[in-house]
């Protein structure tokens, strides 16, 4: 449960080696960079900066081809491939050979004129399709519709939209003010409809007088795009012509790139891959201070791991100056996590709530067998843990997961471990089938015989169990909170906050246990003895650090309030009662309708297979993410809350990490 210790190098580095030095660092992977304290660029170290630029640029046409080329790409198993880690394994210098800079820089250019053009034609199909939308407007007149964009050399033409109870006031104006020197077509209405399309066409020194009708009839003008000319069905036709022209080029386009999928997502994902750890390195080496001729680097490192440093260190010797210093004062190390494998695969879910602030505690190994017997318990079906289980352990044979999914399959793995036996111990196997169906009938005596507890007919046996491992857990983050400020040097911290607590908890709970019968009458005096002590501790301490002896008193009557927060968080670990009992409660009622339908003529047992396999299938889904997150959440906040301090920042050195790859 300790975290590996931690120490600060500081390495003196000649320019001329510094990109060797830093390439075998990042093999090494154990060395984090710290970043030195300095205002922008420094003019020290202009190749470093270019460099840096240009690899930038590289990364983003990389992922510029990538989001080109990934909708055409014929093989779609990647992402799931991605995520079980199924990737092609490859040295840095396979990955080096592979990244044809040049070759990709010409592919790039050839994709970027594609989509430049695929962009032009979709451009122009939605400008094409916004015109035959706007059509619609105009497919009635029946002039060319060049009258109202241009006009001629003596005719100008407008078309309005009026209300309908100003159409006719409005046409009769327009004859009465340009007698037959105006043409007017009135395009017919549906009944409901409460405004006319009208188009007028008169001479073009009559258009000013036009729109003063117009507007003292409050009518609309309706602009008729410059792009039309000829009359509205032929519009229409030149329209389509041009947009089945445009979808033969787009899908021509569209084939190109199709054509060019599969090779050039390998291409840049291989060159994306490898200028990005590129790209890590000189990140890394720009942090140093430079001199004319240096760099000076500053990293944490593993104690475990300084002895491979120093080695790499060595072969530049006469480049280099190497030395262990401290850390700066209000400078916290990084911190890595370093447990034994068993509990190794809890540390996710450590980092989840996040991480332990270096030289504290790592809860992982301490909440490890807890939270599986919590997971086993809520989950609490051995069939749905020994399908699931298998499942699990097929994948983690199978596939080559990412160490992060790899514990947490592992994880899953060892709670559906304890699932198993939970469920054995309580007689759940898919709920209640061994005892409900005929043909179980010869695993009936062995499931009878591993059954020593009956939650469904015997409830409080396995809440009392419930409760006392919650209570066990409190007590033990309260221990661990002592041992905490123990070891901090704050011992009154210790013995007057976390002691007081345990010694007054325990001592109520042997009270409780002796007046019930569960523990001898010789312990009642010794039990009321321990909880009294507690009770002092709290009263006397509680306020230490007011100065006015009423104050303090007060604020130790007080503090034993707090025993109903203790009594909450005791009392939340019934969920684990609930949830177990709703594992098998919906697994019976499963198992009951299947029976049910069993019976139906021809078809029941076709109906019973299909509501029993998708019935628990519904059940593991539901009841698994189900146990999960309160299982979690046991640990977050009843556990957590006691001594947990995660303000810590995670380890990151410079490694070779690859997204598409796997670096042997």
């Amino acid at each position: 449960m300790a975290l590996a210790e931690m120490c600060k190098g500081r390495m003196a580095v000649h320019k001329a080696i510094a990109d060797d030095l830093a390439k075998d660092l990042q093999c090494l992977g154990c060395c984090e960079f710290v970043k030195s304290e300095r205002d922008g660029e420094n003019v020290a170290l202009p190749e470093l900066y270019g460099e840096l630029r240009r690899i930038d640029e590289l990364i983003a046409d990389a992922k510029f081809v990538q989001r080109v080329l990934e909708p055409y790409e014929t093989k779609k198993d990647g992402a799931m491939a991605r995520m079980l880690g199924d990737l092609p394994s490859l040295s840095l210098k396979d990955l080096a050979d592979k990244a044809d800079e040049s070759k990709f820089e010409s592919f790039a250019a050839d994709i970027k004129s594609i989509e430049h053009k695929l962009s032009e034609v979709h451009s122009e199909i939605s400008r094409l399709n916004g015109l035959n939308a706007q059509l619609a407007l105009f497919e009635k007149i029946t002039c060319p519709l060049e009258f109202f964009t241009t006009g001629t050399d003596m005719l100008i033409g407008a078309v309005y939209s009026v209300p309908v109870a100003q159409a006719d006031g409005f046409a009769a104006a327009i004859g009465e003010k340009f007698n037959d020197l105006a043409e007017i077509q009135r395009i017919p209405i549906k009944e409901k409809e409460t405004v006319q399309t009208i188009a007028v066409i008169c001479r073009k020194s009559d258009l000013e007088d036009l729109h003063l009708i117009a507007s003292d009839h409050s009518c609309a003008r309706i602009e008729v795009p410059k792009d039309f000319a000829l009359q509205a069905d032929e519009e229409k036709a030149r329209i389509k012509s041009e947009t089945d022209a445009l979808i033969a080029r787009k899908d021509e386009l569209t084939r190109e790139l199709t054509a060019l999928a599969d090779e050039g997502l390998a291409m840049s994902r291989v060159c994306g891959d490898y200028w990005s750890i590129i790209k890590d390195r000189l990140t890394a080496m720009e942090t140093g201070a430079p001199t004319e001729q240096t760099l000076i680097w500053e990293f944490w490192t593993p104690k475990s791991c300084w002895g491979a440093v120093k080695e790499a260190a060595g072969k530049y010797a006469e480049f280099t100056d190497l030395a262990e210093v401290e850390a700066e004062e209000n400078e916290t190390p990084p911190t890595l996590l370093k447990n034994p494998s068993w509990s190794s695969c809890v540390e996710p879910l450590t980092v989840m709530y996040g991480t332990p602030t270096y030289d504290r505690t790592d809860p992982t190994t301490l909440m490890a067998p807890f939270f599986f017997l919590f997971l086993g318990m809520c989950f609490g079906d051995a069939g749905y843990g020994l399908l699931v289980g298998g499942l699990l352990m097929y994948i983690l044979v199978r596939h080559q997961l990412t160490p992060t999914l790899r514990k947490f399959f592992v994880l899953m793995t060892i709670g559906m471990g304890v699932t198993v036996v939970f469920g054995a111990l309580t007689g759940s196997w898919f709920g209640d089938a061994v005892f409900s169906f005929g043909f179980m009938s010869g695993v009936k005596p062995l499931a009878t015989a591993m059954q020593k507890l009956d939650p469904m007919n015997d409830p409080m046996t396995l809440l009392a169990i419930s409760l006392a491992l919650g209570f066990v857990q409190v007590i033990f983050g309260l221990v661990i909170s002592f041992h905490e400020n123990w070891k901090s040097g704050d011992k009154v911290t210790a013995i007057s906050d976390q002691g007081g607590w345990i010694l007054f908890l325990i001592g109520l709970v042997m009270v409780g246990l002796s007046a019930a019968g569960y523990l001898p009458c010789a312990l009642s005096l010794v039990s009321k003895g321990i909880a009294l002590a507690g009770c002092l501790i709290l009263l006397a301490m509680a306020g230490r650090e007011k100065t006015n002896i009423f104050s303090r008193l007060l604020s130790g009557v007080l503090s034993i309030y707090g025993v109903t927060s203790y009594l909450g968080d005791v009392l939340s670990y019934s969920r684990i009662l609930a949830l177990g009992l709703g594992s098998a409660a919906v697994g019976m009622v499963i198992n009951l309708l299947a029976n049910l339908v069993s019976e139906t003529p021809y078809v029941g047992l076709i109906l019973a297979a299909l509501i029993f396999i998708l019935g628990h299938l519904f059940s593991i889904a539901v009841n698994l993410l189900g146990a999960f997150i309160h299982a979690l959440r046991l640990q977050y906040v009843e556990f957590f809350g006691k001594f947990y301090d995660a303000t810590g920042h995670d380890f990151t050195p410079l490694r070779n990490t690859a997204q598409y790859s796997n670096i042997k």
